[in-house]
């Protein structure tokens, strides 16, 4: 009786191993997988972080998979720190089940991590504009929201950080706007820190308000006259109140005017000197101050000027 039940026993024994045998060679034949396996790097994760430290180790592991797989995005490998307190430990790296593989194998096997206290600063925010408006834009205003972050990393790190920036582009700003730039931290010389670091927000909002620049001159005042002279007068010595005037509006405008001109003045049946306060002519687009001058026009007749003897 026993001899038989050996023999029942050996027998499972076998078949289980035939049965193993069938079945890897049926995966084979599908053709997913290899008699050597297929070897992928993924990146390494790190789980269950302990609050208040800052990990450190290798960025990927190499995995070895034998049977079906459908890419490096489905093998998840991983290090589990729950209970590790600050300092260097090696630590197993452990897989997630792999849909459709046979067997699976990482390298290495365990890695060296580094757990570091975090260290963290409140610091104020400045902008940083990296594209001017477009020409004859300027900025008029900009507010920050919010104005300070948290910046946390490693002690070391944190101490090399002198400011943080939020760097914006106004190439296409006309008016105002909302703008959401990352924000970086710049070390004593300005180069951007990335390692060790993390920025707390990582983006804020930044409003900006940009207007057509504004150009502000003083400029002469040139009289226009209209009508005919009486006939024995002649138009003399032309006095202007203020000689004058300032102008303000866009700056390719502005830069373009080098004087202003009056509105006509009649001298038709004039037969002396006369003053008229006259309104001035305003180009478009710009501002005169004042709008209005006065003129003194001085006439005189050939008859009644003395006549200077030899």
């Amino acid at each position: 009786m026993a001899d038989k039940t050996l023999r029942n026993k050996n027998w499972l024994r076998v078949a289980s191993l035939l049965m193993a045998l069938l079945l890897w060679f049926y995966v084979v034949n599908q053709g997913n997988v290899t008699s050597l396996g297929k070897t992928t790097a993924v990146t390494l994760q790190y789980h269950n972080v302990p609050a208040g430290l800052d990990v450190s180790g290798p960025d990927r592991v190499e995995v070895r998979i034998w049977g079906a797989s459908g890419g490096a995005s489905e093998i998840k490998a991983y290090v589990d720190l729950t209970g590790y307190d600050k300092g260097v430990h090696q630590v197993p790296v452990n897989l997630a089940d792999v849909g459709g593989a046979l067997f699976t194998s990482v390298q290495p096997r365990q890695v060296e991590v580094s757990l570091e206290a975090l260290s963290e600063r409140v610091m104020p925010i400045k902008h940083e504009i990296r594209q001017q408006p477009q020409p004859g834009y300027n900025v008029n205003q900009t507010l920050l929201s919010p104005d300070r972050c948290v910046i946390k990393g490693d002690a070391q790190v944190i101490s090399r950080v002198t400011t943080v920036v939020a760097p914006v582009e106004l190439g296409d700003v006309l008016d105002i706007a909302m703008l959401t730039p990352a924000l970086e931290a710049r070390d004593a010389t300005g180069n951007t820190i990335t390692q060790g670091i993390q920025i707390v927000p990582a983006a804020i909002n930044v409003y900006v308000v940009v207007e057509k620049t504004q150009l502000n001159k003083k400029v002469k005042v040139v009289p226009q006259f209209t009508g005919i002279i009486t006939p024995g007068y002649i138009a003399g010595e032309t006095v202007i109140e203020p000689a004058q005037v300032s102008i303000l509006g866009d700056q390719a405008k502005v830069e373009n005017l080098s004087e202003v001109v009056t509105e006509p003045i009649d001298i038709t049946g004039r037969t002396g000197d006369f003053s008229q306060l006259v309104d001035l002519v305003q180009p478009e687009g710009v501002s005169i101050v004042p709008d209005r001058v006065k003129v003194l026009v001085k006439l005189s007749s050939p008859s009644t000027e003395e006549v200077q003897l030899p």
